[in-house]
């Protein structure tokens, strides 16, 4: 028998549209199996209990010789189909357990939400002022206007699902990450300070990080195909950097943040920003290490020299001061300042 009359066998199987005989006979080798398979099992577990599977289908359909007569005794067409339909049994099973390790290694939902917890709570937020949430864990949130928080009333696993905007102040536990279930992404944290904004309909949700680290995944939500095959993709992100979906380009990217601000220990360096006579590179080393943002000077340029004030400013406002003088520019590259 072909592979492809052994797949159709066990298509019409699973359809139940085989024969009685063809019925007995799938189960005839799922019964070589022991009883207390449990199909959440490794790679390597699985593979030890293929290799248990063929022993035993060999043992019974393996050429034996004929002691009497003095010659073998041929295996019958029909024992050729039994070897056939087990082996397209074991590719099944150790597929199906594939897709399975898969599917729960992408998860696209909180544990409460697959399991169907009991106990729910669901925060709205109808009004135009910012709602305070506490979490059991002490994590505070701030839900904007329209957003709404979902998570499990029994806080074991830091889970939550969002829709909307919201700022988020995750208490630290390394033991167990705080993960935020929204639109395509996902973002787990261990402790941080970061805003999750919704594209409302512009097709563009952002996660944008104000202290800490954060890990983004773009969940396969609407897509089990790619949820099955693809390992979804990570951005690490860390103080100032922002990651992007774009839905209607199908992009998901990093880059920094509109209006980075500067780390709360080095905000005294902003004091002393007069400078009378300071060369490119070591302007760059400067405002790299009050806004935690990698800032480069290409080679031709470092040893320019920038004369004036930039008390007051953002960061891009001094920037374009600073390029403005020097007859440079800069460039945002990814997660990067490069000024040529």
């Amino acid at each position: 028998m072909s592979r492809k009359a052994f797949q159709s066998l066990l298509e019409r199987y699973l359809k139940g549209n085989c024969t009685q005989e063809e019925q007995e006979t799938v189960r005839r080798w799922y019964d070589l199996l022991d009883s207390d398979v449990d199909l959440n099992l490794s790679e390597v577990e699985f593979a030890e209990l293929e290799d248990r599977l063929w022993d035993k289908i060999n043992k019974e359909t393996q050429p034996r010789e004929d002691k009497k007569k003095g010659r073998s005794t041929v295996i019958r067409p029909f024992g050729r189909f039994y070897i056939s339909t087990a082996a397209a049994a074991v590719l099944l099973i150790v597929g199906s357990v594939w897709v399975y390790n898969r599917l729960k290694c992408n998860p696209v939902e909180p544990d409460f939400v697959s399991k169907k917890e009991s106990f729910i709570t669901k925060v709205i937020n109808p009004n135009d002022e910012p709602l305070e949430v506490s979490l059991p864990d002490s994590t505070r949130i701030k839900l904007f206007k329209g957003a709404q928080l979902t998570y499990a009333t029994r806080f074991n696993k830091r889970e939550v699902s969002l829709v909307g905007d919201a700022l988020f102040n995750v208490k630290g536990d390394p033991a167990n990450p705080f993960q935020v279930f929204h639109e395509e992404m996902i973002t787990r944290v261990l402790g941080t300070c970061f805003k999750i904004q919704s594209g409302k309909g512009a097709g563009k949700d952002e996660v944008i990080v104000y202290t800490g680290k954060v890990q983004v995944i773009r969940s396969a939500k609407n897509n089990l195909v790619r949820r099955i095959i693809e390992t979804p993709k990570t951005l690490n992100l860390t103080m100032n950097q922002r990651a992007i979906l774009d839905e209607q380009k199908g992009s998901f990217s990093e880059t920094l943040v509109e209006r980075p601000i500067p780390v709360e220990t080095k905000r005294t360096l902003l004091d002393e920003v007069v400078f009378k006579e300071i060369s490119l590179a070591d302007l760059a080393n400067k405002l790299s290490d009050v806004y935690h943002i990698d800032i480069r000077v290409r080679p031709a340029v470092r040893k320019i020299t920038f004369r004036g004030d930039l008390s007051g400013m953002e960061l891009f406002d001094q920037l374009n001061l600073v390029c403005n003088v020097t007859e440079t520019n800069y460039h945002i590259i990814d997660k990067t300042i490069e000024i040529q």
